[in-house]
């Protein structure tokens, strides 16, 4: 079991299923296989026979069509995104891995590297010493040499590759001239007040700390992180428990499936996109009240308030920052 100081946890954006699952269909070219059989052995049946194959043919014509339909969409839930059991504070706590889906390069990539990251604390070995002079492998804790070997060993053996220099942004408008790409995030809340932060890089991996707007004039906060598939992030686990969560999948107004999951004082929306990966840490639950409010002060938000919420990002603009 990991053992991970609390300044570790993520639970702010600054620091630290099952595979996909696809609905059970006999492939194309069996279900023809099986339907030419059958066509072949009434051939010379009464002409009744002969309607009943057209029939079937036109139904494997169609099920083929659907096959091609189905295994292009991919399943996951809360159980897949979930991370190793941690100690803290002498306590064991869940965790959720925001790196991507279990069984992904990004995700087994990340557990491993954490590993030898919390064996080496544990020897005090590859600690951050004076003066140390910053490179590429000083965002991911490889400070000595053996660690930056090690690292390049796991990013190869999974076929990643580590981020350029980071670009800090403290507004909406710095990081749609960073990322090229503009309007994709909902109108900031607390009256256009927040104080937006975040991360970007080349290849179009970014993090946002930001507010929402919602339609009936509340406001939610929230931490979004899209991962650029084949690089390699470090972030902390999100302390939270996967059976805490309410989830369901809702299909947003632009056309695209999103998990969402509202638990008692944080809520979740995860997307996996062809080339990216969505992770939105909401920091607003269902119970959220004036006795029972997270560090943020939130206010609790019901299952129409995530969707709209959902609707107020456009992933399509999202899908195409991914280099």
């Amino acid at each position: 079991m990991m053992k991970l100081k609390i300044s570790d946890m993520m639970d702010n954006i600054q620091d630290d299923t099952v595979l996909f699952q696809i609905k059970e269909i006999a492939s194309s070219d069996k279900i023809k296989e099986v339907a030419m059989n059958k066509l072949h052995a009434n051939s010379n049946t009464h002409a009744r026979t002969r309607k009943v194959s057209a029939m079937l043919i036109a139904a494997v014509l169609a099920t083929i069509l659907l096959a091609g339909t189905t295994l292009a969409v991919y399943y996951f839930s809360m159980k897949d995104l979930e991370g190793p059991a941690v100690q803290v504070g002498g306590e064991e706590a869940h965790t959720l891995s925001l790196n991507g889906l279990k069984g992904s390069p990004e995700y087994e990539a990340a557990q491993e590297w954490e590993r030898y990251v919390e064996a080496w604390y544990a020897k005090g070995e590859n600690l951050a010493v004076p003066d140390l002079a910053p490179d590429a492998y000083t965002q991911y804790n490889a400070f000595s040499q053996d660690a930056k070997d090690t690292l390049d060993d796991i990013l190869s053996k999974y076929n990643l590759r580590m981020h350029d220099a980071a670009t800090q942004v403290n507004s909406l408008d710095e990081l749609y001239s960073g990322l090229g790409v503009s309007g994709f995030m909902p109108i900031v809340g607390d009256n256009g007040t927040f104080p937006v932060s975040g991360t970007f890089y080349d290849d179009g991996t970014f993090t946002l700390n930001g507010a929402a707007a919602l339609p009936d004039g509340a406001d939610v906060r929230y931490q979004f992180y899209c991962f650029t598939k084949g690089t390699f992030t470090r972030v902390g686990y999100l302390l939270a428990d996967v059976n805490d969560f309410e989830e369901w999948v809702y299909t947003t107004s632009h056309g695209d499936d999103i998990l969402l999951a509202i638990g008692a004082n944080k809520s979740i929306l995860a997307v996996n996109l062809d080339k990216s990966f969505v992770f939105v840490n909401i920091l607003s639950g269902a119970e959220n009240s004036d006795d029972n409010r997270s560090s943020y002060g939130a206010k609790p938000v019901g299952k129409r308030d995530l969707e709209a919420l959902a609707d107020s990002f456009d992933f399509a603009a999202i899908r195409g920052l991914a280099r």
